[in-house]
C-alpha cells in the first residue's frame, strides 16, 4: 500500500478524468474558529452527507451545518475593539 504522503491527487484524479473540490477542517475553522479539529471535521462528514450537487459546497454551507451542529458561532469582540 503506498505512503499516504506519496500520493498526488491532482494526479489520480487527472488519470481518471475527474476533478474534485477540497475542503478541510481548516476552511471550517475560518467560519467557526472556536470549533476543534474533531468539531471541523464532524461538519465536513455531515456537508459530505447532506451534498446536494445543485447547491454544492460553499462557505455558507459549512456555516449553517456548524451552527446546527455546535450552535450559534460565540460573539466576537471585534465591534468593541473598533
Amino acid at each position: 500500500m503506498q505512503d499516504i504522503e506519496e500520493i498526488d491527487i491532482h494526479e489520480l484524479l487527472a488519470k481518471r478524468k475527474q476533478i474534485a473540490i477540497i475542503w478541510s477542517i481548516e476552511d471550517v475553522q475560518q467560519v467557526r474558529s472556536d470549533l476543534s479539529d474533531g468539531q471541523a471535521w464532524q461538519v465536513l462528514l455531515e456537508v459530505d452527507r447532506r451534498n446536494d450537487a445543485e447547491v454544492g459546497i460553499n462557505w455558507q454551507t459549512l456555516e449553517y451545518v456548524a451552527e446546527e451542529l455546535f450552535g450559534d458561532a460565540p460573539q466576537s469582540n471585534e465591534s468593541e475593539e473598533a
